[in-house]
């Protein structure tokens, strides 16, 4: 499905060995550097003992902005979604997915959308409305990971979408990509404005800003 899918540029396997390993950092950085879409298969379930080392990976590929999704037997699609264990933006499933539909998913997936079902609904009373703190903290400001942080304070210092790269040890594709999804995230169409979004936000130091002035 992978091969004959056209939203993929290129692709790796790797086997659950590979992370549950007792020295498993050096697969967890390739996978870091080289991926924009993470596909967790969870052939036989998440239960077994596999659903923790799945959460940890998980977990930290989006820290690192990589979109992450599961692919679970349609058994599981309501448990996954109800009790939440796995971070997650996407939950397939393994059993009516095809070529098309992969492609689809991923290609969404790449464009920040969150392909999560709906949970069954349970009755119960009302959900108040949030509050304007609570609204605040889902904005996109509030939603930067490790990398796209650390990419705006490299914008913040005035450096290149190759300068980028090189300090973050990806391809300057790659640096770029990011680029485009903290503008994104920050609602702002150049560099220059990001910046300054992010200097009144305090989310660069002042250092920076005297850098970047």
């Amino acid at each position: 499905m992978l091969e004959d899918a056209s939203e993929v540029e290129q692709y790796a396997v790797f086997e659950p060995g590979e992370f549950t390993a007792p020295a498993h950092e050096d697969a967890v950085q390739v996978l870091i550097l080289s991926c924009d879409v993470l596909l967790l298969w969870c052939a036989g379930g998440l239960g077994l003992g596999t659903e923790a080392w799945v959460r940890e990976l998980a977990g930290v590929a989006r820290r690192n902005g990589i979109r992450v999704a599961l692919l679970v037997p349609d058994s599981e699609m309501q448990q996954a979604v109800s009790r939440g264990g796995v971070p997650c933006d996407g939950i397939l499933d393994q059993n009516a997915l095809t070529a098309h539909g992969l492609d689809d998913a991923l290609r969404r997936l790449a464009r920040g959308e969150r392909l999560l079902p709906e949970p069954a609904v349970r009755p119960g009373p009302p959900a108040a409305a949030p509050d304007a703190a609570a609204m605040r903290k889902t904005t996109p400001i509030g939603l930067l990971t490790e990398r796209e942080q650390r990419v705006l304070e490299l914008l913040a210092d005035g450096l290149s979408n190759k300068q980028i790269g090189l300090a973050l040890g990806v391809s300057e594709h790659s640096a770029k990509r990011v680029v485009a999804l903290v503008l994104s995230k920050l609602n702002c169409p150049n560099r220059t404005q990001a910046v300054a979004v992010a200097l009144h936000n305090g989310l660069v130091g002042a250092g920076s800003a005297a850098l970047h002035g």
